[in-house]
């Protein structure tokens, strides 16, 4: 009787050892579905990236958008076209700040928009925040090095600009009152509403005169999208851009970026990514894709209590 009771007691265990165990097999099975989601995820970038690239490609071959290149003045006395060019700040008699800028028999006398509050070295740096002088050319069609070489033999035309900056220029009536609320005008005072910048250029013409002209910064495409759907609701006429607005891919645009704090992270609503379709969202979600399932199949598996 112990015997049978031995016998009936292991039999169980040898005929267990000969079933496969399901569930360590699992993991393997788990890890492979891991490895197809991640070749699929390759196979979706590929696709995409080629078509993606064959879209921008033909962007620029059916668009072509100058591209301006600009030099930081850092001098304030220069000659240009034959004309010596000054420039100097001052404080008027009614106590206003100035800059006084000379070219040859022509004079500007430009409103300082933010006094400077701190000792800083050159006139550049103290008005920086809303002031800058550039030379600048198309540099279409060349790379930078061909670009350095056309300006030293004189082959591009270098013209000379100034830029300013002014919060709430476009509309004065808009701008915040602090008298009587304990509170002073700071360097902040403005920068949000970009709506309301107004940028004046001043070009300084070769035959000595200078051309001004007073622009505002281009609304961006949401914004004018949601302006375009109320009126549309509402069963109004479709808005227009203001006439006004600087046009992208003009010496203008590239110029106010660099006076503009905090521009906008997308600075030209009309780029080759407009273009992409469905071939950028796809390429993304691959790469996601990819390192998810990657990650999860090379992962190492759970150890249990059944494999201690």
């Amino acid at each position: 009787m112990s015997l049978l009771m031995i016998t009936e007691h292991t039999t169980p265990t040898t005929m267990g050892t000969n079933e496969p165990n399901t569930d360590r097999n699992a993991p393997r099975e788990k890890r492979g579905i891991w490895w197809i989601l991640a070749a699929i995820s390759v196979v979706a970038i590929l696709v995409a990236g080629v078509n993606l690239t064959k879209r921008i490609g033909a962007y620029y071959e059916r668009v072509d958008n100058p591209l301006f290149a600009f030099i930081e003045v850092v001098s304030t006395q220069f000659s240009f076209a034959d004309q010596q060019i000054s420039i100097t700040e001052h404080q008027r008699e009614d106590g206003t700040l100035g800059l006084l800028v000379n070219y040859g028999d022509q004079t500007l006398d430009l409103d300082v928009v933010y006094p400077p509050k701190h000792t800083l070295p050159t006139l550049f740096d103290r008005q920086r925040e809303w002031f800058g002088m550039y030379f600048f050319a198309d540099r279409s069609g060349l790379t930078l090095r061909e670009f350095e070489e056309a300006i030293y033999k004189d082959e591009v035309p270098l013209r000379l600009a100034i830029v300013t900056r002014t919060p709430y220029g476009v509309d004065p009536a808009k701008a915040p009152r602090y008298e009587g609320i304990g509170r002073n005008e700071n360097e902040t005072t403005g920068e949000a509403r970009r709506d309301l910048f107004r940028y004046d250029f001043y070009e300084f013409k070769r035959d000595g005169s200078i051309e001004h002209e007073s622009k505002r910064f281009p609304e961006s495409g949401k914004s004018f999208m949601r302006r375009k759907v109320n009126a549309e609701l509402k069963g109004e006429p479709e808005p227009q851009r203001a006439e006004d607005e600087i046009k992208e891919y003009t010496w203008q645009w590239g110029a106010a970026i660099k006076v503009t704090n905090r521009p906008p992270p997308i600075t030209q609503e009309r780029q080759a990514l407009r273009d992409a379709g469905w071939t950028l969202p796809v390429a993304a979600a691959g790469f996601l894709m990819l390192v998810v399932s990657f990650f999860f199949a090379i992962a190492p598996a759970r150890v249990t209590e059944d494999d201690a």
